[in-house]
């Protein structure tokens, strides 16, 4: 066997092993995670949306320390240092603003929570491998009659 063809074997051989299965008769289901930045997402983000809804606060602290004591001081300094956010700080708060909005609307009230389909939720953790699995055992126990 020649050097190109075996590394083509093993090539498929790792992939394989590397990525999950899927089953073509799985339906997808939308996921949804609202966490904060000291609890990471677990197991893939792929496909999915994370919302760290705790950047509000961290952004405002960051554009109010040391302000001057004058309040008009106070005013101009911070809206100097919003207007020099970056694209980086402007998509970290979309992303919590969006999330807090997504938030109310399924009337998730406590994080970290993983939403699915919008109607199911499982709070406490940010394993979306397991949530999904709590998920599914949720769905065949309502499918049965």
């Amino acid at each position: 066997m020649n050097s190109a063809r075996a590394h083509l074997i093993l090539s498929i051989v790792l992939t394989g092993m590397l990525c999950e299965p899927v089953l073509a008769d799985e339906p997808s289901i939308a996921i949804e995670v609202f966490t904060g930045s000291m609890n990471p997402v677990a197991n893939g983000t792929d496909g999915i949306t994370v919302y760290y809804i705790d950047r509000i606060d961290r952004i405002q602290q960051e554009l109010s320390k040391d302000l001057p004591a004058n309040p008009e001081a106070a005013k101009q300094t911070a809206l100097r240092r919003f207007q020099r956010m970056d694209n980086r700080l402007s998509h970290e708060l979309a992303n919590a603003s969006n999330g807090l909005v997504q938030a109310m609307h399924y009337g998730i009230d406590r994080y970290p929570a993983i939403v699915f389909d919008g109607n199911a939720v499982v709070y406490g953790i940010t394993d979306v491998r397991a949530a999904t699995q709590r998920y599914r055992q949720w769905q065949a126990r309502e499918a049965r009659p």
